[in-house]
C-alpha cells in the first residue's frame, strides 16, 4: 500500500508540470545531430515551431544581445497597445543624447514621425535615436520602458536575460545588465517573429521613411546582409527576418529566421568573433547543415504556423499539419475562422489523439471515424470524440470545453477540443473502462492500462457525475 500512495503521489507530481504535451529540457541536453564547432562566443540552431535547440554551442553561456535587444523593444512597443499611427516627437535631451555604443540616424529634435516608422528605423536600420525615442515616447523615459522589458522576459520565463537600456548597449556603454543566452534570444526571437508587425518589418530589404523631419524620405537598407548583399542556399530555406547586432562585447551577431517550403521554421542565433563577412557566412552553413540533416532523415523539424505558436493547442495544431489536414495562407498563419465539414473534423480528432494511445492500452476507435463533407456541427463533432474515445466526454476540462463550443465548428474549435483531449489523456486512461480494472494487489503488478493509481474517490474527482 506505501508504494501505491507513492505512486499516486508521482503522478500528481507529473499531472502539475504535464499541462503541455512536452517541455524544453535546459541542461545537458542530447542533440539529434553533432553541433560543428564554431568560431564564435556562442550559437544555437533552434525549431522555432517547437522551441527545441536543435544543436549549438555554449547556448547557455552569458553573452552580449548588442542591437539585437532591438526585437525584445520592439515587442514591448508592439504590445504596448499604442497604435502604430501615433505620431511621436524626438525631443533634444534623448536624439543629441542617445544611449552610447550603437548607430544612429541622425535626428533632429522637434521632428515627428509615426510608432510605425520609428519601429522600421530601429529594426531596419538599428538606429538608437529612433529606439530611445520611440520608448520614451511610450513609457516616458528608456529606464521605465527597459522596466517593461525585463516584465516580457519575467513572463517568457527567462532566468538568464537582462535589459537595463532599449538599445542594447552593454559593458562597453556602462552598462552592466544588459546580457543573455544564445537560447533565450533564440527564444524572444522565436516570439518577437509571431507579432505580425514585427515579422513583417524584418522581412524588407528598404523601407523609405515617412515623417516630418530630416529623415523624411530616406531610404534606408535593412542590416540583414542576407537581404542585400550576402548570398544564402536559397535552395534549402529562405530568410524571412530578424536582427543584427555588433558591440566589442557582443562581437557580431545576427540571429536570423529562415524557412523552408514545407513550414519548418528554423532560428539561427550567432554571435560571432570575427567579422560581420564571418558571421552570415556561418549562419548560411549553419542553416544549411539543418536543413539538409532534416531531408537526410536525421533530424526532426515541427510543423507549425507563427500565430498559434504559443497556443496551448501548439502540438495540436502540429500533429494536424504533419496530417496535411489544416495549412497556412501566404503569409503563413493558420486561419482559425475558417469553418470545417464534418470530414475534417473527424481527421482532426483522429491526428490529434491516436499519438496519444500508441504508448497505451487503451482502444481508440478511429477506424470507425467517419463524416460527410457537410459542414460540421457541434452535434457532428461531439460524436465523433465520443466515437473515438468513448466516455472521455466525462473528464471535466474536456467537459468545459464541449459546453463553449458554438454551434457551428472552425478550425480553431476543433483543434481545441481535441487538443485538450490530448492534454487530459492521462486522467482518461487512468479512469477507463472501469476503476476496478486497475486496482494494485501483489500478484497484478502492472495495471491494465495506466501505471498512475488513484482510489475511487480520487477517480470520481476527475470525472462529471
Amino acid at each position: 500500500m506505501k508504494f501505491k500512495k507513492c505512486i499516486t503521489a508521482a503522478f500528481a507530481l507529473f499531472l502539475t508540470i504535464s499541462q503541455t504535451f512536452s517541455l524544453p529540457v535546459h541542461a545537458e541536453e542530447t542533440y539529434q545531430i553533432e553541433a560543428p564547432h564554431m568560431y564564435a562566443h556562442a550559437y544555437a540552431v533552434m525549431d522555432a515551431n517547437s522551441g527545441e535547440i536543435l544543436f549549438g554551442e555554449n547556448v547557455d553561456k552569458k553573452i552580449y544581445p548588442a542591437s539585437t535587444a532591438k526585437l525584445m523593444s520592439a515587442i514591448v512597443a508592439v504590445e504596448s497597445g499604442t497604435p502604430l499611427s501615433t505620431v511621436i516627437k524626438t525631443k533634444s535631451k534623448i536624439v543629441y543624447h542617445t544611449t552610447p555604443g550603437t548607430y544612429n540616424l541622425g535626428m533632429n529634435a522637434g521632428e515627428e514621425y509615426t510608432l510605425g516608422n520609428l519601429l522600421h528605423m530601429s529594426l531596419m536600420a538599428s538606429a538608437a535615436d529612433a529606439t530611445d525615442t520611440m520608448a520614451v515616447g511610450i513609457y516616458g523615459s528608456r529606464d521605465e520602458f527597459a522596466k517593461k522589458m525585463n516584465e516580457k522576459v519575467k513572463e517568457l520565463g527567462l532566468a538568464k536575460t537582462s535589459f537595463d537600456n532599449p538599445v542594447g548597449s552593454d559593458i562597453g556603454g556602462g552598462f552592466k545588465h544588459t546580457y543573455s543566452t544564445a537560447r533565450e534570444m533564440s527564444e524572444i526571437t522565436r516570439y518577437a517573429m509571431t507579432l505580425e508587425t514585427i515579422r513583417k518589418i524584418t522581412a524588407k530589404s528598404y523601407y523609405t521613411i515617412k515623417g516630418k523631419g530630416s529623415q523624411s524620405g530616406r531610404q534606408i537598407s535593412n542590416t540583414n546582409w542576407f537581404y542585400t548583399q550576402y548570398p544564402y542556399n536559397d535552395h534549402y530555406f529562405t530568410i524571412i527576418g530578424s536582427k543584427t547586432g555588433t558591440t566589442n562585447a557582443a562581437g557580431h551577431v545576427f540571429i536570423a529566421t529562415a524557412i523552408d517550403k514545407e513550414g519548418h521554421e528554423l532560428i539561427c542565433a550567432y554571435f560571432g568573433k570575427e567579422s560581420k563577412a564571418s558571421t552570415f557566412k556561418w549562419i548560411n552553413y549553419l542553416l544549411t547543415k539543418a536543413f539538409k540533416e532534416y531531408k537526410k532523415g536525421n533530424l526532426t523539424l515541427t510543423k507549425g504556423a507563427y500565430n498559434v505558436r504559443y497556443s496551448e493547442d501548439s502540438t495540436a495544431y502540429s500533429r494536424c499539419m504533419e496530417a496535411d489536414l489544416i495549412h497556412q495562407d501566404d503569409s503563413g498563419k493558420i486561419l482559425l475562422d475558417e469553418t470545417i465539414s464534418e470530414e475534417q473534423a473527424t481527421s482532426i480528432i483522429q491526428a490529434v489523439l491516436e499519438p496519444e494511445t500508441s504508448g497505451t492500452r487503451v482502444t481508440g476507435y478511429f477506424d470507425t471515424l467517419s463524416g460527410s463533407s457537410t459542414s460540421c456541427t457541434k452535434e457532428s463533432l461531439c460524436k465523433a470524440l465520443k466515437r473515438a474515445l468513448p466516455g472521455i466526454e466525462k473528464v471535466v476540462p474536456v467537459k468545459d470545453v464541449i459546453e463553449k463550443l458554438p454551434d457551428t465548428i472552425t478550425v480553431e474549435n476543433a483543434v481545441h477540443l481535441a487538443g485538450t483531449a490530448a492534454r487530459n489523456f492521462i486522467l482518461y486512461e487512468a479512469s477507463f473502462p472501469t476503476y476496478e480494472m486497475r486496482t494494485w494487489d501483489e500478484n497484478n503488478l502492472t495495471p491494465f492500462m495506466s501505471p498512475f493509481i488513484f482510489t475511487e474517490e480520487q477517480t470520481q474527482s476527475f470525472m462529471v457525475p
